[in-house]
């Protein structure tokens, strides 16, 4: 096993420090900081990490090696404040903080991330859950690629990438205060094509960690306190929801073509609300990207119009509701286009959130069989078309 050499970063001080940090709050505590954290429910957590580089290219084969990980992390368990609190069983909201060597090749340097996350329990009991996690920040690379001094890192073009990481979690309640907590978990780093090259990288990693509550829990919080529904929802008829948006992209491809491209995206979502949690439906895509001109001038084909250009898609469509945000994952195929590269199937991955009413930002990542083509940025409207009979439920 290697360990990096730098002393600041050894594995012992990353595992003794962050517990030092959580052994040093006490059980006991005054009574105004045991009602704050009361409903605060405050939760501190160490992990202990260990994985490897998936070559998803043979380009990225070089740099197989194995690795440790090191996170800690703020938490807060959700007590049905909110209604979709209690639609996903008191999900554990937080941030973590996660330091990696990236092995032994010098090539890559270290990888930081700061995430916040959503842990949902999948199975829960009085001491033990089951659940996924999720999170998405921003991660930083020590080192990236340039034509001259570190040409070999073809995996990252920019020393500032999004961070993400899904994982399977086990949580074991060993006392009032103390959890400890299992999993397996896939960690990617990649800029989105914002600049090239950008292969990306993704870390499976497997991960022992203890989770640490400075107060005990309120037992007092629960749902008896709030209505199981909303307001007025039993007398909602069916209804069908429609999404229009425009998105703008950039791609920095100097170290490809040369130059720097805008993408222009139109889009349209329909969905069927089909429980607390989903929306289901299909959606339409058209979109313009400058560096497909240029690609199809380099293979010999200069004459073309913005109708070549255009790309319109034709998609399944699904939304996971988390109150004001919406996770979208749009899954479809290219109707024309004379730019083939990238193959006729695409795959789009969108944050959603309503800030005002009907309104809505957006941002999202188009991808092609796994590899990012470009991050669009943008805004949008929503109304519902209602249809049939008033209903109780």
């Amino acid at each position: 096993m290697h360990w990096p050499q730098n002393r600041f970063y050894s594995p012992i001080r990353m595992i003794i420090i962050p517990l030092m940090f959580i052994l040093a709050f006490p059980s006991r505590s005054t009574a105004q900081l045991e009602h704050k954290l009361f409903t605060s429910n405050l939760i501190l957590e160490t992990k202990f990490h260990y994985g490897f580089i998936y070559a998803q290219h043979l380009e990225l084969q070089l740099f197989n090696s194995h690795f440790p990980a090191f996170e800690f992390s703020v938490e807060q368990l959700t007590y049905g404040r909110q209604s979709w609190e209690r639609a996903y069983n008191y999900p554990i909201l937080g941030v973590a903080f996660l330091y990696t060597p990236l092995g032994s090749n010098p090539v890559l340097g270290s990888a930081f991330a700061l995430m916040p996350f959503i842990n949902f329990p999948l199975y829960k009991t009085n001491t033990f859950t089951f659940g996924f996690r999720f999170a998405l920040g921003a991660g930083y690379l020590t080192k990236k690629f340039d034509r001259i001094t570190n040409y070999k890192d073809i995996a990252i073009g920019s020393h500032f990438n999004f961070a993400i990481n899904l994982m399977l979690e086990a949580r074991y309640r060993l006392s009032e205060y103390f959890t400890l907590t299992a999993g397996i978990s896939l960690q990617h780093f990649s800029n989105g094509s914002i600049k090239t090259p950008n292969y990306g990288l993704n870390v499976p990693l497997i991960n022992l960690g203890l989770a640490y509550r400075p107060v005990r829990d309120n037992k007092d919080i629960g749902d008896r306190y709030f209505a199981p529904t909303e307001a007025f929802s039993t007398t909602l008829r069916n209804s069908i929801e429609f999404n229009f948006g425009i998105a703008l992209g950039y791609k920095n491809m100097t170290s490809e073509l040369g130059q720097n491209f805008l993408v222009y995206h139109l889009y349209e979502n329909t969905f069927f609300q089909v429980s607390r949690k989903s929306k289901f439906g299909m959606g339409l895509d058209l979109s313009y990207d400058g560096s497909h001109k240029k690609i199809l001038e380099m293979n010999g084909i200069n004459k073309t119009s913005p109708v070549d250009i255009m790309r319109p898609g034709l998609n399944a469509a699904y939304e996971l509701m988390i109150g004001k945000l919406g996770f979208i994952v749009n899954l479809g195929f290219y109707l024309s286009g004379k730019e083939r590269s990238n193959g006729p199937m695409y795959e789009k991955f969108s944050f959603q959130y309503v800030f005002a009413r009907n309104f809505f930002a957006n941002v999202m990542l188009k991808v092609h069989f796994g590899r990012a083509d470009y991050i669009g940025w943008g805004l949008g409207y929503k109304f519902d078309v209602f249809y049939g009979k008033k209903t109780i439920k």
